[in-house]
């Protein structure tokens, strides 16, 4: 009697730990991002640099040294997702680009780099 009442609670314990596990796992995934998202926020805090197209031909871009980066091009689009992530997090040292970590929670930085991949798409 003691041994099956053993076994149930380390069958129950384990079913528990397993049911844990699937739970944590599942909300430590990234949202899915959402480009229209990342749009509203381009057209708030970057279109004056890279341009309303993103091709780095925004007002201020004619003053910078070195120019925006163009968003569209095959260089930048060509670059990991977690490299442009990077990038929209801590800037670009030695140019205009500012870091957004402070301003820009996760899922606004992510929802930037989906709108970065439509913007290669257009």
């Amino acid at each position: 009697m003691c041994r099956r009442i053993g076994l149930a609670a380390v069958v129950g314990i384990v079913g528990v730990c397993l049911w844990w596990g699937q739970a944590a796992g599942q909300g430590s995934r990234p949202p899915k991002s959402d480009p229209d998202a990342g749009e509203r926020i381009f057209k708030k805090n970057c279109v004056n640099c890279h341009g309303p197209g993103g091709r780095g031909d925004g007002a201020a871009a004619a003053k910078l040294d070195p120019r925006p980066a163009d968003l569209t091009s095959e260089k930048t689009q060509g670059k990991p997702d977690a490299e442009l992530l990077e990038t929209v997090r801590f800037g670009r040292p030695g140019t205009a680009m500012p870091g957004w970590m402070g301003e820009l929670d996760e899922r606004d930085q992510r929802d930037v780099v989906a709108y970065i991949r439509a913007l290669g798409r257009k």
